[in-house]
């Protein structure tokens, strides 16, 4: 995926626009006419008309579901080449597959529908090449970028400027554009070089803070229309962050004469990586041929689970379909083994933002009763079946947290693939600190085993029964100390015996 949304503007534009109907329509004809013009008699008229009718019926059908209309045509590159390429040979097959057992293609030569393709997909890509030469006729000039940084970008401008950066950064950077800003209603979520247009320039510290809720820091924001071009808000909004670079692009390459105003960048801070020392590589050479065993176990078990619960998935997109909203998967940047980042993904329980009044949702209106009862029942985390089938991670393990909410001491937690449940979550959960989960965790890396993993399974079974229950103490020494780390022996056996309690825990976000 070229760039990830938020869940709550993640909204798909379903379109189709009259060039597009009209090649749809046109190109069976023109079919059956390059073949042989003798279709058109009479005693074969009946049979050309159902190919025709099927045509135009599956044909605006996969154009519309494949919201080719969306892409703007005056930035079109080669994806969108390929995509309407996809569309006419869809198109032509399930045509021809309909056709067939509906007339088993009687007095239909089999090269119809090959002919019936390349007719579809040059009408189309005709159509879409003059639409963008008439729309760049009447557009002016602005091009030519260049870029050194390497962050999370949001580009501020749906124009010919931003189209030409977008191609220059995946082509020569490892930067990545993750979504676009523009003023103009119209172009509200359409797309432009793959990035969809998700807001207005005055929505950027709402859309910022929804990234930060997913795991992902933006750190530059790259403007690509004049400064007079932006309304007084949309100014303000723009230094309302002083950690977020802001990068006006023409006057950067100097195709306007303006004074430099850019904040002051902060260095990202680096992600949390597991302990380094010679305990850490003590133990994972102990538990090295268990692991390699535990990864196997996981992608069978993982597997076995798809195929079981895939009415349970399916009817649970349904609900959240239609009880919650689009889109129905839910994504959150996480860190993982060796704190490399991955994105694990759920279903969606939260309302979106505003409703359909534009009013904003206070926090406690957000979770809808079919989002209460997937986060009790634990439902919500049957997407992540597929992060254990991609190795990204385990049944059982730390549970994988957002970059934010790492504890200042990590410890090992981070030298093992995370987990959907594990020693902390069976232990007090969402009830218990950052620097809680991580001792449970340590105890677990260090005492993995197949009972342990079956153990934590049934528990796991019981809190979805009876909820998070906080029985721990907290750590014997102050909390107020947080330099401090517990040494390796009292954490393990703190965990074993229970002594956390409720008096030390505070609630924690559900993670």
């Amino acid at each position: 995926m070229a760039g990830f949304v938020p869940a709550s503007r993640a909204n798909q534009r379903y379109c189709l626009e009259l060039p597009e109907a009209c090649c749809a329509s046109v190109a069976p004809w023109l079919a059956f006419a390059l073949r042989d013009p003798r279709f058109f008699e009479p005693e074969f008229i009946y049979q050309t008309s159902i190919y025709c009718g099927l045509a135009l019926i599956i044909g605006i059908s996969t154009l519309y579901i494949s919201q080719f209309s969306n892409t703007l045509s005056l930035y079109s590159c080669i994806q969108d080449g390929v995509d309407i390429v996809r569309c006419a040979f869809m198109s032509a097959i399930l045509t021809s597959t309909v056709a067939f057992l509906v007339t088993r293609l009687d007095s239909i030569p089999r090269s119809v529908p090959v002919i019936h393709f390349f007719v579809l997909g040059s009408l189309l890509l005709t159509a879409d090449f003059v639409r963008s030469r008439l729309t760049l006729y009447a557009e002016s000039n602005r091009q030519n970028v260049r870029s050194k940084d390497v962050e999370k970008i949001i580009v501020l401008g749906a124009n010919r400027l931003a189209s030409f950066y977008i191609r220059m950064i995946d082509t020569l950077s490892h930067h990545k554009v993750m979504a676009i800003l523009d003023a103009s209603p119209t172009l509200r979520n359409r797309m432009l070089n793959g990035r969809q247009i998700i807001g207005a320039p005055e929505d950027l510290p709402s859309i910022l803070h929804e990234y930060k809720i997913h795991g992902i820091e933006i750190r530059r924001l790259v403007v690509t229309t004049d400064r007079s071009e932006l309304s007084q808000a949309a100014y303000d909004c723009l230094n309302s962050d002083t950690s977020i670079e802001v990068e006006f692009l023409a006057e950067r390459i100097g195709l306007v004469q303006h004074s430099a105003d850019v904040a002051a960048a902060q260095a990202l801070p680096a992600a949390a990586r597991p302990l380094q020392g010679a305990a850490a590589d003590i133990i994972l050479a102990q538990r090295r041929k268990y692991w390699q065993l535990k990864r196997v176990i996981d992608a069978v078990v993982a597997g076995l689970l798809l195929v079981i619960s895939g009415p349970v998935i399916a009817a649970v997109g349904i609900v959240v379909r239609l009880g919650i909203g689009s889109p129905v998967i839910f994504w959150q940047r996480r860190v993982g083994r060796n704190g490399a980042a991955f994105f694990v993904f759920k279903f969606r329980t939260l309302l979106a933002p505003f409703d359909e009044h534009g009013r904003l949702r206070v926090e406690s209106e957000r979770l809808s009763g079919p989002g209460s009862f997937l986060r009790r029942t634990r439902l919500d985390e049957l997407p992540q079946l597929f992060n254990i089938l991609r190795g990204e991670m385990s049944i059982v393990g730390p549970r994988p947290l957002l970059p934010i909410d790492q504890p200042p001491s990590v410890g090992i937690r981070l030298a093992v693939l995370p987990g959907i449940t594990g020693w902390a979550q069976v232990h007090g959960g969402n009830l218990i600190t950052p620097e809680e989960k991580n001792a449970l965790d340590e105890y677990y890396i260090r005492n993995a085993s197949l009972w342990l993993d079956f153990r934590i399974m049934v528990k796991t079974a019981k809190v979805l029964f009876t909820g998070d229950q906080p029985h721990f103490k907290v750590f014997e020494q102050p909390r107020s100390s947080a330099s401090s780390k517990p040494e390796i022996g009292s954490t393990a056996s703190l965990a074993t015996k229970g002594c956390f309690g409720p008096q030390g825990s505070r609630a924690r976000g559900r993670v």
